[in-house]
């Protein structure tokens, strides 16, 4: 299947669009929903809808493990890779990711096994202000041991990476050498506005028109819903 991108798709990410169709990971509302920088009649989702279903879990855990495996090996980096979910929802893609991880290098060879495992850490809605670790993330940051990514599934106009790399920076963790992975791209001007901001590692899953595109193409949307989220992208691009 050609995609609006270009992209191609895999056997799991076939799997990965019909379980996001099918419990409404990415769904549409005939009533406008209302974000924080727009409205918008597509929702991109990551909560119940994610948690509430161990296969989409499990396949999209396997999808997030793959690209940050990838992007260090292309990148020859041998620290090991720490995932950081912004809250709430990239918490738990992070722990996904972690978990399948696991659970193949302990069915693979002796020589898998022996390469470092992605780990995760958590991101606190509220800054922590008690205890033994008051801080925004539940760990200190160790730049020699580790490669820190933040988690997110989803980007609109990057203003919630933004405030997520503040606290990160607050919490003494190398922010001008962090990764940043973004499950879907909502198209509207998230990413260049991250870049303009100094985000350079960005790695996106999927964008949101390739999806909708798939959806279409396998029957799983009419085509007249897959033309108003085009529509509805170009009309609303959210640059600063």
């Amino acid at each position: 299947m050609e995609l609006p991108s270009g992209r191609t798709l895999g056997t799991l990410d076939f799997v990965i669009l019909e379980l996001m169709a099918e419990y409404g990971f990415i769904r549409w509302s005939e009533q406008l929903i209302h974000f924080s920088s727009v409205d918008s009649h597509v929702y991109v989702g990551g909560r119940e809808d994610f948690t509430d279903h161990p296969d989409l879990q499990w396949a999209l855990g396997r999808k997030i493990a793959r690209l940050v495996l990838a992007n260090a090996h292309v990148r020859q980096d041998q620290k090991q890779q720490c995932l950081i979910g912004i809250p709430t929802a990239g918490t738990p893609l992070a722990q996904a990711a972690v978990m399948v991880d696991f659970s193949i290098r302990r069915e693979s060879s002796d020589n898998a096994r022996e390469k470092p495992r992605i780990i995760y850490r958590i991101m606190r809605e509220a800054l922590k202000a008690h205890g033994v670790h008051p801080d925004w993330v539940n760990g200190k940051a160790d730049p020699l041991k580790h490669t820190y990514w933040t988690v997110d599934n989803t980007v609109t106009n990057g203003r919630s990476k933004l405030d997520a790399r503040d606290r990160l920076k607050e919490s003494g963790y190398p922010v001008d050498d962090m990764r940043h992975l973004i499950l879907v791209d909502r198209q509207q001007g998230g990413i260049p506005n991250m870049e303009s901001f100094g985000f350079r590692d960005i790695v996106v899953a999927y964008n949101l028109l390739d999806i909708t595109y798939a959806f279409g193409e396998r029957g799983l949307w009419p085509r007249k819903r897959v033309r108003a989220v085009e529509q509805e992208i170009k009309t609303h691009q959210l640059v600063w």
